[in-house]
């Protein structure tokens, strides 16, 4: 009796296909494959490991993307993960018969700590949850039967957003006697940061952040995610990186592991220098589990302004060191635009106001009365030939620069323009520390006054040839102080106006010159470093 027991035993074990519950690892988005050992004397497993490659957001590789989870450049023999096991009994009814075991490389195969067994029949099918790390157990909920649940919240600090991977192999065949692979996929956006080929401002990066991105929810192991749309929350980190073109700002620990989502139209990026100057720029789009995105981050360094014939206003957008450039307008007929340049100091937030000469026009037909408008915008002299208008820079905005003769020292820098010109005499150019004179007509404007003729120049004012038989006479060209106009009422030219440099420009940094600038004005603001 107790021999027959014993050989009866013997035959159940047999037919209930004694095998232990082996694992075979494949992670998505991969492209090679090894053996996970060198000899296999039974051949009755194989492992293929694959390296757990990234996707770029056109689905191509990105091997440098933080997202080894496990050490080594593969899923290799040190490595361990969890395990979840339901039992389908064929009728109606849930089994779990492994809860949260770990699976690691043991006696050359893979197996979970404790041994199990195949049910042994095709209708008794299993459906088995893989994860990784191990230690985010304690976050997994599951009931037998369903897809087991990770409730998370993305850490505060970048370097502990992990990059967990789950796999799901359901409706096994309960008398399978081979290996069941596991197909692991990142449940994470990987999303990174460079300096874009255009480059940054100069300077040193200290600080990145993402901003108002989705953080907490719950994700199902059959491969879906629910978030909560109320959670929001801002993710910074500190570095140190020049703003070279390519520079990587974050990579590798310090890539920000992202709940997948679509960017709500509050999402934003900042990028802080070591002056505590930041720049802020509005992100949108989608991001996708298992796809790595890197924005490459470029900041226009200069802006340009031209011609408009009203007031621009430029907003600073990074505490640091800037350069102005301006340039005056030609007269009518006449003499080339002044330049002037200066670096400054200015905060960010701060505003400038830009005001861009006007060339004067050239018009022999009719008189200054029944034609009034020869003259370029910003101070250009009235005449048939118009001066050319100044190009100032201030800190306030009072209009042109004629408003602003009791508020000098609001003004930053001026570039003077050109006087109006007619064939009997060459017109003088814009200034410069003085505008040139014509040779045959009004003087050039001065730092202190402005240039002679038949109308004076003034402060901001060109002056003006206001005579009904004027002929072509040309008309002093605005600047700090304006040229003079013609010194007679036919034939002759005006001077051209003055330029200046404002007491706040950063000493060795400036210069002014006549005489370059045809057509109208122009200006330029450009970022010079953060440091």
């Amino acid at each position: 009796m107790s021999r027959k027991f014993r050989v009866n035993k013997c035959i159940g074990s047999l037919c209930f296909l004694c095998l232990l519950l082996i694992v075979s690892l494949c992670i998505c988005s991969c492209t090679s494959e090894n053996s996970i050992f060198d000899n296999d004397n039974t051949k009755l497993l194989n492992f293929s490991v694959s390296i757990p490659e990234w996707k770029n957001n056109d689905s191509s590789s990105d091997l440098n993307t933080r997202a080894m989870p496990v050490s080594g450049s593969s899923f290799d023999k040190a490595s361990s993960f969890n395990l979840i096991a339901d039992v389908y009994d064929g009728t109606k009814n849930y089994s779990t018969i492994i809860k949260d075991e770990a699976v690691s490389y043991t006696n050359n195969m893979w197996k979970t700590t404790s041994t199990h067994y195949w049910p042994g029949t095709a209708n008794n099918t299993v459906n088995f949850y893989a994860y990784y790390p191990i230690d985010i157990s304690s976050s997994i909920t599951h009931t037998a039967g369903s897809a087991p649940t990770l409730s998370y919240t993305v850490p505060n600090d970048v370097a502990s957003q992990i990059d967990i991977m789950t796999a799901t192999g359901t409706n096994v065949s309960g008398n399978t006697n081979s290996s069941t692979p596991l197909s692991f996929n990142h449940i994470f956006a990987a999303v990174q940061f460079s300096v874009g080929s255009a480059g940054m401002p100069n300077g040193t990066i200290t600080g990145i952040a993402l901003n108002n991105i989705l953080y907490k929810g719950t994700y199902s192991l059959n491969g879906t995610w629910t978030q909560d749309p109320t959670s929001k929350k801002s993710f910074s980190q500190t570095v140190s990186v020049s703003t070279n073109a390519g520079t990587a700002i974050t990579s590798g620990t310090t890539t920000f592991m992202t709940m997948p989502q679509t960017l709500g139209s509050d999402a934003s990026i900042t990028v802080t220098y070591s002056n505590g100057g930041t720049l802020t720029k509005t992100i949108s789009g989608t991001w996708e589990a298992g796809k790595a995105y890197t924005y490459n981050i470029s900041k226009t360094k200069s802006k340009i302004f031209d011609y408009t014939g009203y007031i621009q206003a430029y907003i600073v957008p990074l505490t640091g060191t800037y350069k102005l450039e301006v340039w005056g307008a030609q007269g009518g007929n006449g003499g080339y635009g002044g330049y002037a340049y200066g670096n400054i100091y200015l905060t960010q937030g701060n505003i400038l106001y830009f005001c861009i000469g006007g060339a004067g026009t050239f018009n022999l037909n009719g008189s200054i009365l029944s034609n009034p408008l020869t003259a370029g915008y910003n101070g250009g002299g009235y005449g048939q030939c118009g001066g050319g208008g100044a190009t100032h820079i201030a800190m306030t905005n009072r209009g042109v620069l004629k408003n602003y003769l009791l508020y000098q020292g609001e003004i930053l820098l001026v570039a003077g323009g050109g006087g109006g010109g007619d064939n009997g005499g060459l017109p003088g150019a814009g200034g410069g520390i003085n505008g040139s004179d014509a040779s045959a007509g009004g003087s050039g404007g001065t730092q202190t006054s402005g240039g002679v003729g038949i109308g004076n120049g003034s402060f901001g004012q060109g002056g003006n040839i206001e005579t009904t038989n004027d002929d072509s006479a040309g008309a002093g060209g605005g600047g700090w102080y304006g040229g003079g106009s013609s010194t007679q009422p036919g034939g002759w030219s005006g001077g051209g106006g003055s330029g200046h440099l404002g007491s706040t420009l950063i000493s060795g940094t400036t210069g002014m010159s006549n005489g370059v600038k045809s057509g109208n004005g122009s200006a330029t603001i450009t970022f010079v470093s953060a440091n």
